[in-house]
């Protein structure tokens, strides 16, 4: 007899009653902290893909940039001079200033010497140059590219951990439910 009335008070409506209200507030901590918590860090590692991405897109510019100018500089030597201002001079001034620009922004200083040995050869060490500048802007592109790949692989076992998450609350909150329901069923 003391058996059965420890299983009737175990089986009281308010236990029902309880005990899906603590479920459905499991379930509601899940997907308010523990899910926001790992949507929080998907959108830091969103806005670190974005900026790689603004970055790759910045990088490639100047690559073309630098294809451009390479090529402004091959028909600027080929052209004559036909007005007094244009001479050598001026020419050669752009020019230098232009690769030493290029080399400082891209860390090719196994360049300086030539520079002060080559002024003869003033297209070979601008095709050499710009070459040198365009793998040292692939180069970091591909850097780039590789870290983004890394936040995406960053970025999945949260989204897994969301899914999962997700579906524990919701079997959690369907679960609380039927067990609030049930206590209906218990009184009759």
């Amino acid at each position: 007899m003391m058996r059965r009335s420890a299983l009737d008070r175990l089986l009281s409506p308010w236990v029902f009653v309880v005990t899906g209200i603590v479920f459905n507030i499991l379930s509601a901590v899940i997907t308010h902290y523990f899910i926001g918590l790992n949507n929080d860090a998907i959108n830091l590692i969103d806005r670190d893909i974005n900026r790689q991405q603004v970055l790759i897109d910045s990088l490639w510019q100047s690559k073309v940039e630098v294809e451009r100018k390479k090529e402004f500089f091959i028909l600027l030597f080929a052209q004559t001079y036909d007005k007094p201002e244009d001479t050598p001079a001026t020419r050669e001034f752009l020019y230098r200033d232009y690769l030493q620009e290029l080399m400082s922004i891209h860390d090719l200083s196994e360049f300086e010497p030539r520079m002060d040995r080559d002024r003869g050869n003033q297209l070979g060490l601008l095709l050499d140059i710009s070459t040198a500048a365009q793998g040292a802007i692939v180069e970091s592109i591909n850097d780039t590219y590789f870290e983004t790949i890394e936040l995406h692989e960053a970025r999945i076992p949260l989204e897994n951990d969301n899914s999962r998450l997700f579906s524990i609350a919701i079997f959690l909150q369907v679960t609380g439910l039927i067990l609030v329901l049930a206590r209906d069923l218990r009184r009759r």
